[in-house]
């Protein structure tokens, strides 16, 4: 017998969410692979992943194709462009994975750093003297801080002189408060948002460190509130998920980034259990031509709510140990983590354990963040905990 179910490429790595967001689908439609060797470079739009995907065509059409990270977008972008199938197309994959071409296109619809690409910040970029002191270096593409370094403008021209390849140069902002919008739109317009602040900024974060949702109250609600409405309408895409953050230094708010994919470490997870939505339910339907409106958040999320990402403390003691900070008042929820304990984490997004609170005041958030990193709760160093993505 047949299968009549509709066949979908996925490409990018097998992601616990990414795959509990398909199996909603799975009775209509068919998730497959390419091979192995086709992939291992599916990064980019390679000949060995477009020849797989040719003969795949031929002899078993697929009608969409669904990537499941960052680092496959592209790849699947340029075959929905070639085989004219729905989500993101090429260009608008490409403007939202290249920080460059991001910057290009809104940098002139949403207050922005001033930026360079390297070639050019050696060449011409600020003198000694100049308004510009400090700038923030960045890998084209990337994601979650990796590889993401702040330093003074004369040392960033001699690290780059020794470096291989494009950079993404911007002047440093003095950040004071940074901030998280996560939500979907429909025919290019938000349709829900929630918006988070880091405890600290993102470079900043040796430690524990976590988010909650921003307070309803907060004066700087109504301005992230348009400044995301603009990002997501200027990138110009149809349906799907958005997260951008926002720098704030005491006087205005400035654009950081977007993607048009859930957020990592834990975010997803966080949506769900505080709001009842699915963001990566909604980020697989957009892939897959569907409606993704009913995958938003049924109810708002209690003040104050949010997650603790549970690392080494920065005097070499280790967070209060997994089991013991689920039974902390106020946890509803403790993740898998993808570090080892005790391992020193590499990126923002390195992490032991998330643990997800809820209803907290401001007393009982920080009452939970002191005994998750109180040093007399550490232990042993024990074998790794979780695998999370």
């Amino acid at each position: 017998m047949s299968d009549s179910r509709t066949r979908v490429l996925v490409l990018g790595r097998d992601k616990e969410w990414a795959r509990r967001a398909m199996d909603r689908f799975s009775d209509t439609h068919e998730f497959v692979r390419l091979p192995a060797e086709a992939e291992r470079h599916g990064g980019s739009p390679g000949p060995d992943l477009l020849s797989a995907a040719d003969e795949l065509m031929a002899r078993r059409p697929f009608a969409a194709v669904v990537a499941t990270s960052e680092s496959t977008m592209l790849a699947a972008g340029f075959l929905r462009s070639q085989y004219g199938l729905p989500g993101l197309d090429y260009a608008q994959t490409l403007l939202v994975t290249n920080k460059w071409r991001m910057r290009g296109r809104l940098g002139s619809a949403v207050p922005s750093p001033r930026a360079w690409l390297s070639g050019r910040f050696l060449a011409d970029g600020p003198e000694e003297g100049a308004d510009v002191t400090e700038v923030v270096v960045k890998p084209i593409a990337s994601s979650a801080s990796r590889d993401v370094r702040r330093m003074p403008v004369e040392r960033a021209r001699a690290w780059l002189a020794d470096q291989n390849g494009l950079w993404l140069v911007e002047e440093a902002v003095a950040v004071e408060r940074e901030f998280h919008c996560d939500g979907a739109f429909h025919d290019g317009r938000v349709s829900w948002l929630v918006i988070s602040e880091y405890d600290r900024p993102a470079l900043q974060t040796a430690g524990t460190w976590g988010t909650s949702f921003l307070r309803g109250d907060d004066p700087l609600r109504p301005r992230l509130t348009e400044l995301s409405h603009r990002v997501v309408e200027e990138v110009g895409a149809g349906d799907g998920v958005f997260h951008v953050e926002f720098l704030y230094d005491g006087a205005r708010l400035t654009f950081g980034e977007v993607g048009l994919r859930p957020a990592g470490a834990g975010w997803g997870e966080l949506l769900r259990v505080t709001t009842g939505a699915d963001i990566w339910g909604a980020f697989v339907a957009a892939q897959l031509g569907m409606d993704g409106l009913g995958f938003a958040p049924v109810r708002p999320a209690a003040e104050i709510s949010g997650m603790l990402w549970a690392r080494p403390n920065p005097d070499g003691s280790l967070p209060l140990p997994a089991p013991e900070a689920g039974r902390l008042p106020g946890v509803v929820l403790v993740g898998e983590g993808n570090r080892a304990r005790g391992a020193d984490p590499t990126n923002s997004c390195d992490f032991e354990y998330r643990a997800y609170f809820e209803g907290l005041t401001p007393e009982g958030a920080d009452r939970l963040r002191a005994a998750i990193t109180a040093r007399e709760g550490a232990g042993p160093v024990t074998a790794e905990i979780g695998t999370a993505g």
